[in-house]
Protein backbone atom coordinates (compact mmCIF):
# COMPACT_ATOMS: atom_id res chain seq x y z
CA UNK A 1 0.00 0.00 0.00
CA UNK A 2 2.82 2.33 0.77
CA UNK A 3 3.88 2.08 -2.53
CA UNK A 4 0.82 3.06 -4.48
CA UNK A 5 0.32 5.88 -1.92
CA UNK A 6 3.83 6.99 -3.08
CA UNK A 7 2.53 6.85 -6.78
CA UNK A 8 -0.24 9.18 -5.92
CA UNK A 9 1.98 11.71 -4.10
CA UNK A 10 4.54 11.61 -6.72
CA UNK A 11 2.27 12.51 -9.62
CA UNK A 12 0.21 15.00 -7.72
CA UNK A 13 3.80 16.51 -6.83
CA UNK A 14 5.14 16.90 -10.29
CA UNK A 15 1.81 17.23 -12.49
CA UNK A 16 0.32 20.88 -12.20
CA UNK A 17 -3.72 20.21 -11.99
CA UNK A 18 -5.86 23.57 -12.94
CA UNK A 19 -8.87 23.68 -10.40
CA UNK A 20 -10.31 24.50 -13.48
CA UNK A 21 -9.49 22.09 -15.79
CA UNK A 22 -11.08 19.81 -13.01
CA UNK A 23 -14.20 21.72 -12.85
CA UNK A 24 -15.65 21.47 -15.83
CA UNK A 25 -14.13 18.04 -16.77
CA UNK A 26 -16.36 16.86 -13.85
CA UNK A 27 -19.19 18.98 -14.48
CA UNK A 28 -19.50 18.09 -18.22
CA UNK A 29 -19.23 14.10 -17.32
CA UNK A 30 -22.35 14.83 -14.89
CA UNK A 31 -24.18 16.39 -17.36
CA UNK A 32 -24.24 13.91 -19.93
CA UNK A 33 -24.63 11.29 -16.88
CA UNK A 34 -27.35 12.79 -15.54
CA UNK A 35 -28.72 13.02 -19.69
CA UNK A 36 -28.47 9.53 -19.87
CA UNK A 37 -29.72 7.96 -16.77
CA UNK A 38 -32.94 10.42 -17.42
CA UNK A 39 -33.35 8.96 -21.12
CA UNK A 40 -31.89 5.41 -21.16
CA UNK A 41 -29.47 7.02 -23.95
CA UNK A 42 -27.63 3.68 -24.12
CA UNK A 43 -30.73 1.80 -24.89
CA UNK A 44 -31.62 3.66 -27.86
CA UNK A 45 -28.21 3.82 -29.36
CA UNK A 46 -28.53 -0.71 -28.56
CA UNK A 47 -31.75 -0.71 -30.42
CA UNK A 48 -31.23 1.50 -33.61
CA UNK A 49 -31.70 -0.10 -37.01
CA UNK A 50 -30.08 -0.94 -39.42
CA UNK A 51 -27.44 -2.72 -37.41
CA UNK A 52 -24.56 -0.49 -38.45
CA UNK A 53 -26.08 2.60 -36.45
CA UNK A 54 -25.31 1.40 -32.49
CA UNK A 55 -21.77 1.44 -33.65
CA UNK A 56 -22.29 4.82 -35.72
CA UNK A 57 -24.13 6.10 -32.33
CA UNK A 58 -21.40 4.93 -29.95
CA UNK A 59 -18.60 5.92 -31.82
CA UNK A 60 -20.23 10.01 -31.94
CA UNK A 61 -21.05 9.87 -28.54
CA UNK A 62 -17.63 8.41 -27.22
CA UNK A 63 -15.70 10.85 -29.75
CA UNK A 64 -17.66 13.88 -28.30
CA UNK A 65 -16.75 12.75 -24.74
CA UNK A 66 -13.09 12.57 -25.67
CA UNK A 67 -12.54 15.50 -27.79
CA UNK A 68 -13.90 17.42 -25.57
CA UNK A 69 -12.35 16.62 -22.47
CA UNK A 70 -8.75 16.72 -24.42
CA UNK A 71 -10.05 20.32 -25.92
CA UNK A 72 -10.23 21.44 -21.93
CA UNK A 73 -6.92 20.39 -21.64
CA UNK A 74 -5.79 22.17 -24.49
CA UNK A 75 -7.51 25.30 -23.33
CA UNK A 76 -6.13 25.30 -19.61
CA UNK A 77 -3.09 24.65 -21.49
CA UNK A 78 -2.16 21.68 -20.33
CA UNK A 79 -1.44 19.92 -23.19
CA UNK A 80 -0.31 21.27 -26.33
CA UNK A 81 -2.38 21.89 -29.21
CA UNK A 82 -2.94 18.11 -30.48
CA UNK A 83 -5.60 18.67 -32.93
CA UNK A 84 -3.01 19.87 -35.33
CA UNK A 85 -1.48 16.66 -34.99
CA UNK A 86 -1.97 13.72 -37.76
CA UNK A 87 -0.78 10.77 -35.63
CA UNK A 88 -2.67 12.04 -32.41
CA UNK A 89 -5.92 11.99 -34.72
CA UNK A 90 -5.45 9.01 -36.39
CA UNK A 91 -4.36 7.19 -33.20
CA UNK A 92 -7.99 8.59 -31.80
CA UNK A 93 -9.54 7.46 -34.36
CA UNK A 94 -8.25 3.72 -34.40
CA UNK A 95 -8.98 3.85 -30.26
CA UNK A 96 -12.39 5.17 -30.71
CA UNK A 97 -13.31 2.55 -33.07
CA UNK A 98 -11.75 -0.47 -30.93
CA UNK A 99 -14.57 0.80 -28.58
CA UNK A 100 -17.35 1.35 -30.34
CA UNK A 101 -17.21 -2.04 -31.96
CA UNK A 102 -16.22 -3.50 -28.24
CA UNK A 103 -19.47 -2.07 -27.01
CA UNK A 104 -21.40 -2.61 -29.73
CA UNK A 105 -20.29 -5.98 -31.12
CA UNK A 106 -23.41 -8.68 -30.94
CA UNK A 107 -22.48 -10.98 -33.71
CA UNK A 108 -21.92 -13.86 -31.52
CA UNK A 109 -25.68 -14.47 -30.46
CA UNK A 110 -25.82 -15.39 -34.28
CA UNK A 111 -23.27 -17.86 -34.18
CA UNK A 112 -24.79 -18.90 -30.93
CA UNK A 113 -27.93 -19.41 -32.52
CA UNK A 114 -26.96 -21.38 -35.16
CA UNK A 115 -24.80 -23.67 -33.17
CA UNK A 116 -26.93 -24.66 -29.74
CA UNK A 117 -30.59 -25.86 -28.97
CA UNK A 118 -32.59 -23.38 -27.35
CA UNK A 119 -32.21 -24.37 -23.87
CA UNK A 120 -28.87 -23.62 -23.64
CA UNK A 121 -28.32 -20.46 -25.49
CA UNK A 122 -29.01 -18.09 -23.10
CA UNK A 123 -26.01 -19.07 -21.47
CA UNK A 124 -23.71 -19.44 -24.22
CA UNK A 125 -24.50 -16.19 -24.87
CA UNK A 126 -23.27 -14.93 -21.64
CA UNK A 127 -20.14 -16.44 -21.49
CA UNK A 128 -19.16 -15.73 -25.57
CA UNK A 129 -20.29 -12.02 -24.97
CA UNK A 130 -17.14 -11.72 -22.34
CA UNK A 131 -14.80 -13.16 -25.30
CA UNK A 132 -15.97 -10.93 -27.79
CA UNK A 133 -13.26 -8.94 -26.78
CA UNK A 134 -10.55 -11.16 -28.47
CA UNK A 135 -11.61 -10.59 -31.72
CA UNK A 136 -12.52 -7.36 -31.92
CA UNK A 137 -10.26 -5.65 -30.00
CA UNK A 138 -7.46 -7.76 -28.97
CA UNK A 139 -6.21 -9.12 -32.71
CA UNK A 140 -7.15 -5.89 -34.00
CA UNK A 141 -4.56 -3.83 -31.44
CA UNK A 142 -1.69 -6.19 -31.85
CA UNK A 143 -1.80 -6.02 -35.21
CA UNK A 144 -1.08 -2.13 -34.87
CA UNK A 145 0.78 -2.41 -32.50
CA UNK A 146 3.30 -4.83 -34.56
CA UNK A 147 2.83 -2.65 -37.55
CA UNK A 148 3.02 1.11 -35.57
CA UNK A 149 4.86 0.52 -32.64
CA UNK A 150 6.99 -2.47 -32.42
CA UNK A 151 9.58 -0.38 -30.92
CA UNK A 152 7.69 0.00 -28.00
CA UNK A 153 8.39 -3.50 -26.14
CA UNK A 154 6.02 -2.76 -23.52
CA UNK A 155 2.86 -3.34 -25.23
CA UNK A 156 0.69 -0.97 -23.29
CA UNK A 157 1.97 -2.17 -19.67
CA UNK A 158 0.66 -5.78 -20.71
CA UNK A 159 4.35 -6.70 -21.01
CA UNK A 160 5.56 -5.62 -17.73
CA UNK A 161 6.54 -7.93 -14.64
CA UNK A 162 3.54 -8.97 -12.23
CA UNK A 163 5.62 -9.68 -9.41
CA UNK A 164 4.70 -6.45 -7.68
CA UNK A 165 0.58 -7.13 -7.65
CA UNK A 166 0.69 -8.13 -4.45
CA UNK A 167 0.85 -4.61 -3.65
CA UNK A 168 -2.96 -3.90 -5.33
CA UNK A 169 -4.57 -6.42 -2.90
CA UNK A 170 -5.47 -3.94 -0.32
CA UNK A 171 -6.96 -1.60 -3.13
CA UNK A 172 -9.28 -5.02 -2.85
CA UNK A 173 -9.69 -5.36 0.67
CA UNK A 174 -10.75 -1.19 1.07
CA UNK A 175 -13.74 -2.08 -1.20
CA UNK A 176 -15.31 -4.38 0.60
CA UNK A 177 -17.53 -2.55 2.94
CA UNK A 178 -18.09 0.10 -0.12
CA UNK A 179 -19.50 -2.80 -2.24
CA UNK A 180 -20.82 -4.40 0.93
CA UNK A 181 -23.25 -1.29 1.58
CA UNK A 182 -24.24 -1.46 -2.44
CA UNK A 183 -25.22 -4.47 -2.00
CA UNK A 184 -28.45 -3.73 -0.58
CA UNK A 185 -29.30 -1.54 -2.81
CA UNK A 186 -32.12 -2.53 -5.35
CA UNK A 187 -30.19 -1.56 -8.15
CA UNK A 188 -27.05 -3.28 -7.38
CA UNK A 189 -29.42 -6.47 -6.98
CA UNK A 190 -31.37 -6.30 -10.04
CA UNK A 191 -28.23 -5.82 -12.54
CA UNK A 192 -25.94 -8.39 -10.18
CA UNK A 193 -25.08 -11.11 -9.88
CA UNK A 194 -24.45 -11.36 -13.85
CA UNK A 195 -24.61 -15.20 -13.89
CA UNK A 196 -28.16 -15.97 -13.76
CA UNK A 197 -28.48 -19.63 -11.86
CA UNK A 198 -31.90 -19.86 -14.30
CA UNK A 199 -29.40 -20.43 -17.46
CA UNK A 200 -28.85 -23.97 -18.14
CA UNK A 201 -26.52 -25.56 -20.21
CA UNK A 202 -26.22 -29.22 -21.23
CA UNK A 203 -26.42 -31.46 -17.88
CA UNK A 204 -24.00 -28.80 -16.14
CA UNK A 205 -24.47 -28.31 -12.66
CA UNK A 206 -25.25 -24.72 -11.20
CA UNK A 207 -21.66 -24.90 -9.89
CA UNK A 208 -19.69 -26.40 -12.83
CA UNK A 209 -21.47 -23.36 -15.01
CA UNK A 210 -21.33 -21.02 -12.26
CA UNK A 211 -17.42 -21.03 -12.15
CA UNK A 212 -17.08 -21.11 -15.77
CA UNK A 213 -18.83 -18.15 -16.31
CA UNK A 214 -17.16 -16.28 -13.65
CA UNK A 215 -14.12 -17.41 -14.96
CA UNK A 216 -14.68 -15.87 -18.55
CA UNK A 217 -15.90 -13.06 -16.89
CA UNK A 218 -13.05 -12.53 -15.08
CA UNK A 219 -10.72 -12.87 -17.66
CA UNK A 220 -12.93 -10.35 -20.02
CA UNK A 221 -11.36 -7.24 -17.07
CA UNK A 222 -8.08 -7.57 -18.62
CA UNK A 223 -9.05 -6.93 -22.15
CA UNK A 224 -10.72 -3.55 -20.45
CA UNK A 225 -7.57 -2.47 -18.43
CA UNK A 226 -5.63 -3.05 -21.34
CA UNK A 227 -7.85 -0.89 -23.97
CA UNK A 228 -8.39 1.76 -20.96
CA UNK A 229 -5.49 2.19 -18.77
CA UNK A 230 -3.29 0.58 -21.82
CA UNK A 231 -4.09 2.18 -24.60
CA UNK A 232 -6.09 5.26 -23.64
CA UNK A 233 -3.23 6.02 -21.36
CA UNK A 234 -0.22 4.40 -21.70
CA UNK A 235 -0.63 4.30 -25.28
CA UNK A 236 -1.56 8.27 -25.35
CA UNK A 237 1.22 9.22 -22.91
CA UNK A 238 3.58 10.53 -26.08
CA UNK A 239 1.12 13.16 -26.99
CA UNK A 240 -1.23 14.26 -24.06
CA UNK A 241 1.24 13.29 -21.11
CA UNK A 242 0.02 12.55 -18.11
CA UNK A 243 -3.26 14.54 -19.25
CA UNK A 244 -3.93 11.19 -21.05
CA UNK A 245 -6.03 9.96 -17.78
CA UNK A 246 -8.43 12.60 -17.60
CA UNK A 247 -10.38 11.48 -21.10
CA UNK A 248 -9.68 8.35 -20.36
CA UNK A 249 -12.23 9.03 -17.44
CA UNK A 250 -14.89 10.48 -19.57
CA UNK A 251 -15.06 7.22 -22.00
CA UNK A 252 -14.77 4.97 -18.83
CA UNK A 253 -17.95 6.76 -16.98
CA UNK A 254 -19.80 6.19 -20.41
CA UNK A 255 -18.91 2.54 -20.66
CA UNK A 256 -20.46 1.72 -17.23
CA UNK A 257 -23.42 3.96 -18.56
CA UNK A 258 -26.68 1.34 -17.76
CA UNK A 259 -25.36 -0.23 -15.16
CA UNK A 260 -26.27 0.90 -11.40
CA UNK A 261 -25.73 4.44 -10.92
CA UNK A 262 -23.89 3.90 -8.19
CA UNK A 263 -21.07 1.89 -10.17
CA UNK A 264 -21.39 4.81 -12.68
CA UNK A 265 -20.11 7.41 -10.34
CA UNK A 266 -17.58 5.24 -8.34
CA UNK A 267 -16.01 4.45 -12.19
CA UNK A 268 -15.38 8.17 -12.24
CA UNK A 269 -12.59 7.67 -9.14
CA UNK A 270 -11.73 4.15 -9.79
CA UNK A 271 -11.13 5.20 -13.57
CA UNK A 272 -8.97 8.07 -12.43
CA UNK A 273 -7.15 5.95 -9.24
CA UNK A 274 -6.31 3.13 -11.83
CA UNK A 275 -5.03 5.70 -14.49
CA UNK A 276 -2.78 7.70 -12.75
CA UNK A 277 -1.17 4.03 -10.96
CA UNK A 278 -0.72 2.78 -14.52
CA UNK A 279 0.99 5.71 -15.73
CA UNK A 280 3.23 5.99 -12.90
CA UNK A 281 3.85 1.61 -13.07
CA UNK A 282 3.97 1.60 -16.74
CA UNK A 283 2.48 -1.39 -16.04
CA UNK A 284 -1.50 -2.68 -15.89
CA UNK A 285 -0.99 -5.65 -13.99
CA UNK A 286 -2.06 -4.50 -10.49
CA UNK A 287 -5.20 -2.71 -12.38
CA UNK A 288 -6.03 -5.33 -14.07
CA UNK A 289 -6.09 -8.11 -10.64
CA UNK A 290 -8.08 -4.86 -8.68
CA UNK A 291 -10.90 -4.32 -11.00
CA UNK A 292 -11.15 -8.61 -11.08
CA UNK A 293 -11.06 -8.99 -7.22
CA UNK A 294 -13.67 -6.13 -7.41
CA UNK A 295 -16.20 -7.18 -9.87
CA UNK A 296 -15.94 -10.64 -8.36
CA UNK A 297 -16.50 -9.57 -4.76
CA UNK A 298 -19.49 -7.65 -6.45
CA UNK A 299 -20.71 -10.87 -7.75
CA UNK A 300 -20.36 -12.71 -4.43
CA UNK A 301 -22.12 -9.66 -2.49
CA UNK A 302 -25.17 -10.19 -5.11
CA UNK A 303 -25.28 -13.89 -4.41
CA UNK A 304 -25.20 -13.32 -0.47
CA UNK A 305 -27.95 -10.83 -0.95
CA UNK A 306 -30.33 -13.48 -3.04
CA UNK A 307 -29.80 -16.69 -0.15
CA UNK A 308 -30.03 -13.75 2.69
CA UNK A 309 -33.22 -12.75 1.25
CA UNK A 310 -34.77 -15.93 0.50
Amino acid sequence: MRAIWKYFVDFHHEVKHPVGLYVWMTLFITILTFINYSVRMEKWMDRLKPAILPYVAHFIMFAFIYFVIVFLCYRYRAIPNVFKSRAFMLKSFFMLLLLSVDVSFHFHREVVKSIFEVKDRYFMYKVTSQINSIFVMLIPLIIYYIRFEKTNDNFYGLKASAKNISQYFPLILLMIPLIFAASFESSFQDYYPRFKESAQFLDWSVQLRATVFEIFYAVDFLFTELLFRGLMVLGFTAFLGPRAILPMVGLYVALHYGKPLGETIGSFFGGYILGVLAYQSRNIWGGIIAHMGVALLMELAAWWQKVYNS
